[in-house]
């Protein structure tokens, strides 16, 4: 019996380890009829600092394979206490913006590290510095007119205080909140929202949002087959909106199972996704 479990840890470990150092590609296809020309974006979420072959030179490869016409960021690039993983996420960005417009908007890891008493705070602004001179477009809680492929769009983001990632609860969200911090623009436009906790994925979706991309919940880390997600890294169980595309009053919310892990590095079930998706016309 003692041999027998230690068989099982010993092949737990090493799947695991094998599991955290692969990704996949999921595609989503989005039909709109503010879209009038087929435009491909890639989402890449929750990367941590995880690095997939030298300086990612594999997700970057997959990435360019995709021939997006933008690359977007719903945060955490990085991990807040360990410094080395800005280095690694600035070596990726360098190389996305290549490949197509980057736009990286804040997770809960960058916002924390906004806070001057933080000890990494110079760090940061080093590292935010370094990643504007590159060209990437970092968004805080506001809305940009962009073209994409050529279809006249609105893209925002929505950086949620701090309060709003609690352990062990969702805390609920006002009505009003929405409209009082990110105004709704030109909703004849293409409406995109970066936004990284998909908690709040109804909120987005009244809100005005054709689609919400989400990061966040790491896919639930562990996921049962037919069920669904175990847990979210904010420690609630059984989270809705884990991973995957959802369907809101006619609006869409995809939440990516994300690139990377912090503090807990498990994937059961879950392997690491980049994503893209097509807007096509409605025809």
């Amino acid at each position: 019996m003692i041999i027998l479990v230690i068989l099982i840890v010993v092949f737990y470990i090493l799947w695991q380890r094998r599991e955290l150092g692969k990704f996949g590609v999921t595609r989503y296809q989005i039909k709109s009829p503010k879209i009038k020309t087929p435009v491909t974006v890639a989402v890449i979420a929750d990367l941590h600092g995880f690095s997939y072959g030298s300086k990612n030179e594999t997700l970057v490869a997959e990435t360019a394979q995709l021939k997006p016409q933008a690359i977007l960021i719903p945060g955490d690039m990085l991990v807040s206490k360990y410094p080395d993983t800005y280095e690694t996420a600035y070596e990726t960005l360098r190389e996305l913006v290549k490949i197509a417009p980057v736009y990286y908007s804040y997770g809960n890891h960058e916002s924390r590290l906004r806070d001057p008493e933080r000890i990494h705070y110079l760090q940061f602004q080093e590292y935010m510095e370094k990643v504007r001179a590159l060209g990437v477009t970092v968004m805080d809680t506001e809305n940009r007119s962009i073209s994409l492929g050529g279809n006249p769009a609105v893209l925002s983001a929505l950086e949620l205080e701090l309060d709003y990632y609690e352990k062990g609860q969702i805390v609920p969200m006002e009505e009003s909140y929405m409209r009082e911090h990110l105004p709704l623009r030109c909703p004849e436009r293409f409406q995109i929202l970066l936004a990284h906790n998909p908690a709040y994925a109804r909120n987005y979706a009244a809100w005005g949002a054709d689609v919400t991309f989400c990061g966040h919940n790491h896919g639930g880390l562990i996921r049962i087959p037919g069920i669904g997600s175990l847990i979210s890294p904010q420690l609630t169980f059984f989270p809705r909106y884990d991973a995957g595309k959802f369907e809101i009053d006619g609006r869409y919310v995809i939440v990516s199972r994300g690139l990377g892990t912090h503090t807990f590095h498990v994937r059961v079930f879950n392997r690491a996704e980049l994503i893209a998706v097509d807007f096509l016309p409605e025809l």
